[in-house]
């Protein structure tokens, strides 16, 4: 249970740290631009309005999901449902938080794209970094699934050999 506390705790950080970054950089566009102009992209427009005007009804979201995900933190302790569910409501708030920020670091860049494309030529690292991410991602998930597969043998041949769930029930009711 403690971690699963924990985890609900850091889950709602995620989710006001990105809250507050993104309504930062969102401040500073409106500060150096006119974020009302019809020149400037739809998205960066809408990321004004979601997160600044409409920035108070994140802020509340996020409060209710950190009580939700307590409550259930709450009814795991007592038994009353599977610890499975805390953890899946705080794993699905900082993923919501992480896409939100990723939407919104896009929004925000939008109106700046041109002034980067014009810029100097990059640097050999800077041609490295641009491939890296997607090689290591592409790695990343063959590493995950290799060792999916694995657990699911691992788990078929226990299934076969060992011992299995209803033993413990044998025992405990003669």
């Amino acid at each position: 249970m403690g971690l699963a506390l924990t985890f609900v705790g850091v889950a709602y950080l995620a989710w006001a740290m990105v809250a507050g970054v993104t309504r930062s950089m969102v401040s500073d566009l409106i500060s150096f631009s006119d974020v009302s102009d019809p020149a400037l992209p739809l998205a960066t427009r809408a990321v004004r309005v979601v997160f600044v005007d409409a920035g108070v009804a994140i802020d509340v979201a996020g409060i209710l999901w950190l009580t939700v995900s307590l409550l259930l933190v709450l009814r795991s302790a007592r038994q009353r449902m599977s610890i499975s569910w805390p953890w899946f409501s705080g794993f699905t708030q900082t993923l919501a938080a992480a896409i939100g920020g990723i939407l919104a670091a896009w929004a925000v860049h939008l109106p700046y794209r041109h002034i980067t494309e014009a810029g100097a030529k990059a640097t050999p690292w800077e041609r490295v970094s641009g491939v890296s991410l997607p090689v290591l991602l592409v790695l990343a998930m063959l590493i995950w699934v290799t060792f999916l597969v694995l657990m699911l043998v691992e788990r078929a041949r226990l299934n076969r050999h060992g011992p299995s769930p209803s033993d413990g029930l044998r025992t405990m009711y003669r």
